[in-house]
């Protein structure tokens, strides 16, 4: 099963539990996936209705905990919409449903979105941000904080002084690469702009790349059950890992595809210029 019966580095289209069936017990190092919202983009995936939203994610999840390595993580990019003039619940409970469903919530991470559109309310401040899940099988899972890190001075509390310390610069500070922090800022602006790709919910390549380079190795195992038009595995090519891309929408399979191949011979011609 090396090649994952087929599905290795390529997009596959049909149902996501289906599909997954087919990839071998914890073979997939990291899952980041932005799954259908609730009821949302009803014209391109159906929607799924609010009620029901727990019971479907703990349903693809489950399939996801039996494919993932012990070590491996789940990142799932989601905000809840105003409904009622109050946030709607589902995923809220979708999160609640997963950890009794025996998953670890490791982290909540943000994506700050500076030039984010003014959506939602204009009774309400600008919608700017969006939630990074992270699930594990056990709170023991991989990361690296410091792939994104960046070169400080002030590194890390030293010895037994505390915060007020560090805060205030008197503690012994010493030089090297920082741990990122628990957000990340990206443009929406950032997003693939060709005129083929015609998907309404796309996320930033480096946003995929970011979470890529902190929960998983060179050349780990990638999958994205909802990939759409495939900003996952061009991320995956990116920073050298192999991918693995489910989508239910024969449209989007073929935006998917197409940006891959663009991906892999921009990649193969940096590597033949070096």
């Amino acid at each position: 099963m090396s090649d994952f019966n087929g599905l290795l580095n390529t997009v596959t289209q049909g149902d996501c539990i289906d599909i997954m069936k087919q990839i071998p017990d914890e073979s997939i190092d990291l899952v980041v996936t932005s799954p259908p919202y609730a009821e949302q983009r009803k014209n391109q995936y159906g929607g799924i209705p609010e009620q029901d939203y727990p019971k479907w994610s703990a349903a693809w999840m489950e399939e996801v905990k039996r494919i993932l390595k012990p070590d491996g993580s789940v990142i799932i990019n989601i905000r809840p919409h105003i409904k009622g003039g109050q946030i709607s619940d589902y995923v809220l409970r979708t999160r609640i449903k997963l950890r009794e469903e025996g998953w670890k919530e490791c982290e909540e991470l943000i994506w700050i979105k500076p030039d984010a559109p003014p959506l939602g309310s204009i009774k309400r401040p600008r919608r700017s941000w969006e939630s990074l899940l992270w699930f594990g099988k056990t709170g023991k899972v991989y990361c690296d904080p410091k792939a994104n890190g960046v070169e400080s001075s002030r590194i890390g509390l030293q010895g037994k002084k505390g915060v007020g310390e560090y805060i205030n610069g008197t503690n012994e500070h010493v030089k090297g690469v920082a741990r990122c922090r628990d957000y990340v800022s990206i443009a929406v602006s950032n997003v693939d702009r060709s005129e083929y790709n015609t998907h309404p919910a796309q996320y930033p390549t480096k946003l995929a790349e970011w979470i890529i380079n902190m929960l998983s190795r060179e050349n780990g195992v990638i999958l994205d059950p909802f990939i759409g038009s495939g900003t996952t595995a061009v991320a995956a090519i990116n920073t050298n890992r192999q991918f693995i891309g489910i989508e239910k929408e024969p449209e989007y399979v073929e935006i998917a595809k197409r940006r891959i191949d663009e991906a892999l011979a921009e990649k193969e011609g940096d590597q033949s210029s070096d």
